[in-house]
């Protein structure tokens, strides 16, 4: 099925470099305000993950997404066999480091990796978390296959799953040449950081205000505007919403369709 796309082109081509194999940055952060298209631009590039890639995609919406629920929801689509570094610390952070892991310690996964995480003190849980993000992304490396996480949303995430993702998540995965990045947000880590700035790239969406992107927009939906030129609609409908896609859009699948 076709999916229509506005402009955004240097966004998409950094998208599509992303599994190229002398990819240099393997982190690629979109931000944008409300109505900015940032979440049509992530589903535009989410359909277009080549087949060989392991795809995560995550929203980070508030309490609900926990460092735990990260780790839970990877599992299933890497397959829990291939991440023994990190069954095994979740297995010794539990006090059981000697338990057999099988299909039926692997049906409580999501309860063992929560036991793992807890701790008496802010400073014993962090440095679990770290321990098992170390020894996941060791797994990760041994994969030698691509693994995009899709993050969104992360301006709504918690404050402790913005400390881990700005830190040692963006530190290990700057470090992996096999793991890519893509994550959106109103605002998203400074790519300035010393640890993975080096291979991170962020744009800044400001919407789609010129008529003539829109142009091919409204050929491949096969809409037509009766008795007005297009590009001066266009350029009203344009102005009228300040460029913000998701409304332009909507004003465009208002049209009628060429018969």
């Amino acid at each position: 099925m076709s999916f229509p796309f506005a402009d955004y082109h240097n966004e998409r081509e950094s998208f599509e470099a992303l599994f190229q194999p002398e990819c240099q940055k393997r982190i690629l952060m979109f931000r944008g305000e409300s109505g900015s298209g940032k979440t049509a631009l992530l589903t535009y590039c989410l359909r277009r993950v080549p087949e060989r890639v392991s795809c995560i995609p995550i929203q980070l919406r508030g309490a609900a997404v926990s460092v735990a629920e990260i780790f839970y929801r990877s599992g299933p689509i890497l397959k829990w066999d291939r991440l023994p570094n990190f069954t095994e610390q979740v297995a010794a952070l539990q006090g059981t480091p000697k338990v057999q892991i099988n299909r039926n310690w692997l049906g409580g996964i999501n309860n063992h990796i929560s036991v793992a995480l807890q701790g008496e003190s802010q400073d014993i849980r962090e440095h679990r978390r770290v321990g098992l993000t170390e020894a996941w992304f060791d797994d990760l490396k041994n994969l030698e296959q691509t693994v995009l996480f899709a993050l969104d949303t992360y301006e709504q995430a918690t404050t402790e799953i913005k400390e881990w993702i700005s830190g040692p998540f963006m530190a290990r995965a700057s470090r992996v040449e096999f793991v890519r990045i893509l994550l959106g947000g109103q605002i998203v880590p400074d790519e300035e950081n010393i640890e993975w700035g080096h291979c991170s790239v962020t744009y800044d969406l400001y919407g789609v205000p010129e008529a003539e992107h829109w142009l091919p927009v409204v050929e491949e939906m096969g809409r037509y505007v009766p008795d007005v030129n297009l590009r001066d609609w266009l350029a009203g409908v344009c102005y009228a919403f300040k460029g913000r896609p998701n409304e332009i859009m909507q004003a465009i699948k208002s049209l009628p369709r060429v018969k």
